[in-house]
């Protein structure tokens, strides 16, 4: 199979299901790699969530899904561990989310898999770290936002009961870490000439994100308060009102301040003790925003957007999932694209967010249904007729094709 891009020439095993893994490898299919999915007979369980046109084909299943080939392998019968054996001898990365246990019972030890390929580079997505004591707990992204801190801190900040960011951040931000780790190993093999194992856990992972700028007071020992950066905490910090609606506005600068002051008429506050500089204005955050709202407030949001745009303080207008579709900039650089899916028909797909000046990302195909790629890929890997048909018709593997 012949892709161009930053990754051509890559090619990655896919056996993880969900968010995590699978936005891990749809980057690097977009970056040009050989992504194959590999699929319980069962199907990834994304496959049947949220909106559809036909079984097994939801929208959340093709957005992270596109550019990858299907292949069923049930890796609970021994038989596979042959068949799983030569993919691993042929491919550079290999991604899953298995628990520990589970993992060596499906085979998938780094130890046995370094054995067949040395250069093998093995991305383990998984909840939590191995050594620690919740290495064998399940996770979910509500789980992780839990545990980490996120869900606490949205309780805080909005003073009510802990609560979840409405998007799968954990996932994200894990398959993020992930993918900068798979590529580390990379750029790594390249002067060492040998793979090896990553393990990027979403606990560790977010709550080192969230900790970038709330480990605070404890960052010092003895620690000089509690963990939280006091500005991102205050119930003030929101969309401001305006008189019709909301905007969001940060003048950050004293300069931004001093000119935000002068355009709402009260050029006297920028000399304010308690605004005069980032120190004082940190430690006054809700008088400060609640000023900004009742100044904001005595104009209409099309006036704010036209005069803090015309004097360069940063705003951002309040926009809704819906919104994003027409949105001038992101029509500008090619945000969103159309193609034609062989069964789903016309769709839209993001495109890559990251981009290259010469190695391009690109577009192969559409998400494809379970099993579809089964035969070819076994053929493949060296495979004869009559043994694809056998793993078949034995349930190792399955195809999507009527035969």
């Amino acid at each position: 199979m012949q892709t161009s891009g930053a990754l051509a020439g890559v090619k990655v095993l896919d056996l993880s299901s969900v968010i995590l893994g699978p936005y891990v490898s749809q980057l690097m299919a977009d970056w040009g790699a050989e992504v194959i999915k590999i699929e319980a007979p069962s199907g990834d369980t994304t496959r049947n969530l949220a909106t559809a046109k036909n079984p097994g084909m939801s929208a959340m299943f093709m957005n992270m899904n596109r550019n990858k080939r299907s292949l069923v392998l049930n890796l609970k019968k021994p038989e596979s561990q042959e068949i799983l054996a030569r993919l691993v001898a042929q491919s550079d990365i290999l991604v899953h989310n298995y628990r520990p246990r589970p993992a060596k019972d499906l085979g998938l030890t780094y130890e046995r898999l370094s054995q067949i390929n040395p250069k093998l580079i093995t991305c383990i997505a998984v909840g939590y770290g191995r050594e620690g004591r919740y290495s064998e707990r399940p996770a979910y992204d509500d789980l992780i936002q839990g545990i980490s801190g996120m869900a606490d801190l949205i309780g805080r900040y909005t003073q009510s009961s802990p609560a979840y960011v409405p998007t799968a951040l954990a996932d994200k931000v894990g398959s993020l870490m992930s993918l900068s780790a798979i590529l580390a190993a990379l750029y790594q093999r390249e002067r060492s000439g040998e793979g090896e194992e990553i393990e990027v856990p979403m606990f560790e992972t977010l709550a080192s994100f969230l900790l970038v700028e709330h480990l605070t007071g404890p960052a010092y020992e003895p620690p000089l308060g509690p963990a939280g950066y006091i500005r991102q905490l205050d119930v003030t910090r929101r969309p401001f009102k305006t008189k019709d609606g909301f905007i969001s506005v940060l003048p950050y600068t004293d300069r931004h301040w001093r000119c935000f002051f002068t355009l709402t008429n009260c050029p006297e506050m920028a000399d304010d003790v308690r605004f005069k500089h980032i120190t004082q204005r940190t430690e006054h955050t809700a008088a400060l925003y609640s000023l900004v709202e009742k100044l904001l407030m005595k104009e209409p949001t099309s006036y704010w957007l036209q005069v803090l745009e015309k004097n360069d303080i940063p705003f951002a207008p309040i926009s809704s999932l819906d919104d994003l579709l027409t949105d001038p900039h992101l029509q500008d650089v090619g945000f969103f694209a159309e193609y034609d899916h062989p069964t789903e028909g016309r769709l839209r797909r993001v495109t890559s967010a990251a981009k290259f000046s010469k190695s391009k990302p690109g577009f192969q195909f559409g998400a494809a249904h379970l099993g579809q790629h089964s035969r070819e890929i076994l053929d493949e890997t060296g495979f004869s007729q009559q043994q694809i048909d056998n793993f078949i018709a034995q349930g190792i593997s399955a195809t999507s094709v009527k035969e």
